[in-house]
Formats: structure tokens, C-alpha cells, sequence
């Protein structure tokens, strides 16, 4: 039985089922909207997060070939890595200091060596000579500011401390080097910034010096350098 308002033979059981299914469409869209809405929100809060609000995340990488000289002012043993810091955070890092430990396979011997100048262009194109007043350019090695998604790329000249007439490369053999590196994280953020840092992970290689003349001694007093191949080179 069909029931009618008044006179007007206007059918209120229609009236209602339309009512209903545009409610029911109504409260579906604003659901669907509300998702979208939501997920729209999540993508702006990662894309801040990635592009302005992310720490420094820095990471160390160096080439399959590194350098070995004597610094004849001294006759510091001197490392020469090229070093790459590439920061794939949004946010600058500075990298206050690099470390690379050095062992002899063979000896045994260990030694740390620190950061302390930068190779300038045409470092190799010149052998030190003191006699004569001639010495290899290279600037002393700062701190490295590492803007957010960029990259620092250059050749560190890592000395020891003091000197030592024990060599831990006192002629051909394989050496395990660790590289490490100390970051200061900007913190304009407080106790929310050193919860998100994250520090560099180390690197780990062998480098290996095959042959050597039988001169080497006297060519490294006199300023020459010799090539060390890396291998199996990993992170921690």
C-alpha cells in the first residue's frame, strides 16, 4: 500500500529513499574527501621533512687509488686520500675532523693519522725540494661545511701526530685502513635535532703497495710519492 500526503497524491515513501541515498552519497564523499585529504597532508609532511627539516646524513667514499710521500720537512709519513662527503640530508653538516688508522699486514704496526692539509691543483706535478726551496701547494685542512644534497670532493693529506722512525709503510706490503669522520649536526632544533642525527659510518679498506724500488727509502726523503690500490672497500 503506497502512502500519500493529504490530498496532493505526493508518494513520501519515494521522498525518503531519495533522501537516504543522497545522504548516503553525501557521507561517501566527504569520507573519499577526507582520505584524500589525509594522504595529501602525509605527502606535504614528507616532502617538508625531506626537503627542509631532514638532518645532515653524511657518508665517506674514496677511490680505488690513494698516495703514499714523505713530507721532507720532517719526514712525516704522509697518506694521500682523495675523499668524497656526500650529504643526502636537506639539512648542512660539517665535518670537524678526519681520522684514518693505518696497519701493516705484515709488522703489525698501527699508526692514526689525522687530516691536516688539502692537496691543492698540481700537487703531483711537483716534488718537494726544501734545497731548493720548492714545496707541493696545499692549504691547511678546515672544517667542511656540507650543504643539504650536495657534495664535498677533495684530496686529504692525512699526517701522524708526531714523528716516528718506526714506518708503518716501510716498503711494499698490504695495509687495513679504517677512515673516519667526526660531524657537528646543526641544531636549531634542539632536543629534536639530537634525536634525528645519525653519525658517519666508518669505511673500511686494504690498501696494497705491491712493489717498491729498491731505492724507496731515498725517493720518498727526496719528495716522491708511490700509488696504493684499494681493495675490498666496505662501510661498517
Amino acid at each position: 500500500m503506497v502512502r500519500r500526503s493529504g490530498g496532493s497524491g505526493f508518494d513520501t515513501t519515494v521522498e525518503t529513499s531519495q533522501t537516504a541515498r543522497e545522504v548516503a552519497s553525501f557521507g561517501t564523499a566527504t569520507i573519499l574527501t577526507g582520505i584524500v585529504s589525509m594522504v595529501a597532508l602525509v605527502f606535504s609532511g614528507l616532502s617538508l621533512y625531506e626537503t627542509v627539516l631532514k638532518q645532515a646524513n653524511l657518508h665517506l667514499y674514496v677511490p680505488d687509488t690513494i698516495a703514499y710521500t714523505r713530507d721532507p720537512n720532517g719526514s712525516f709519513e704522509v697518506i694521500v686520500v682523495p675523499v668524497t662527503v656526500a650529504n643526502s640530508g636537506a639539512r648542512d653538516g660539517v665535518v670537524s675532523a678526519l681520522k684514518l688508522q693505518v696497519k701493516n699486514q705484515e709488522t703489525g704496526r698501527t699508526r692514526d693519522f689525522s687530516a691536516s692539509f688539502v692537496a691543492a691543483p698540481g700537487y703531483f706535478s711537483i716534488k718537494e725540494d726544501y734545497a731548493k726551496g720548492q714545496s707541493r701547494p696545499k692549504s691547511a685542512f678546515a672544517p667542511l661545511n656540507i650543504a643539504g644534497r650536495s657534495a664535498f670532493t677533495g684530496t686529504i693529506l692525512f699526517y701522524p701526530k708526531d714523528y716516528s722512525k718506526d714506518r708503518v709503510v716501510p716498503g711494499a706490503s698490504k695495509f687495513s685502513m679504517t677512515l673516519t669522520a667526526t660531524m657537528d649536526a646543526v641544531q636549531d632544533m634542539g632536543a629534536i635535532d639530537r634525536f634525528w642525527s645519525t653519525d658517519i659510518e666508518p669505511v673500511n679498506f686494504t690498501a696494497n703497495l705491491p712493489i717498491v724500488s729498491r731505492f724507496f727509502d731515498g725517493q720518498m726523503i727526496s719528495g716522491w710519492s708511490v700509488r696504493l690500490f684499494v681493495e675490498n672497500e666496505s662501510a661498517n
